[in-house]
């Protein structure tokens, strides 16, 4: 199912008045088991070029960064204040900061080995036409993953308790993903979630 956002510009508006006290609202110590435990599953990442969608503050970087070598990652994002809190915190040179609509990126075809989506998909309104444009950015035999550290009646809840614009912004049951994905072209490694968690790992075909 395909939902839009009666207003993407309100959402980006709360977005970035939120940006100054968003890592309070999960400590250290949580975000990094929950990071930890979605990037086990990708093995050694030594060299590879990432794209982390819906980066926030620039968190995971400073997990990734320190695994990736000489490779590289590009944090993308659609609130500028969460985008200047990412480039103010992580100055590393393998990092790049793009202020961007998913859709409306401007990323070539083929320019990346993986694209991570870290507690960010429910804000996307065209579900179907995000996994596309992540389908489009990996090289063949590269991988999406997608998680939360977090149940998805839980995030529900959580996102109904804070009100418009993000009160309908909830996960479909993994299944459902995992249909859209395929038919965006991907082939599913991982299609899990229960109370506290909910995980896809897919694979642009070789």
């Amino acid at each position: 199912m395909t939902t839009v956002s009666p207003n993407p510009e309100a959402k980006r508006t709360t977005f970035d008045s939120l940006a100054p006290r968003w890592d309070s609202f999960k400590p250290e110590g949580a975000f990094a088991t929950g990071a930890d435990r979605g990037l086990a599953l990708l093995g050694p990442l030594s060299g590879l070029d990432i794209v982390d969608l819906g980066c926030g503050t620039g968190r995971l970087e400073l997990l990734l960064l320190p695994r990736l070598g000489d490779g590289s990652v590009t944090g993308v994002d659609f609130s500028p204040a969460m985008i200047e809190q990412a480039s103010t915190r992580c100055a590393d040179p393998r990092a790049r900061w793009l202020c961007r609509d998913v859709l409306e990126t401007g990323l070539p075809s083929a320019l990346t080995d993986i694209v991570l989506c870290f507690d960010s998909f429910p804000h996307f309104p065209d579900r179907a036409a995000a996994l596309g444009e992540i389908w489009r950015w990996l090289r063949p035999g590269g991988r999406f993953l997608l998680w939360h550290d977090i149940g998805r009646d839980q995030l529900a809840d959580v996102h109904r308790r804070a009100g418009p614009p993000v009160d309908a912004d909830v996960l479909p049951p993994v299944e459902v993903l995992a249909r859209l994905a395929e038919a965006a072209g991907f082939l599913i490694e991982c299609a899990e979630e229960d109370q506290e968690s909910y995980t896809l790992l897919a694979r642009r075909p070789s």
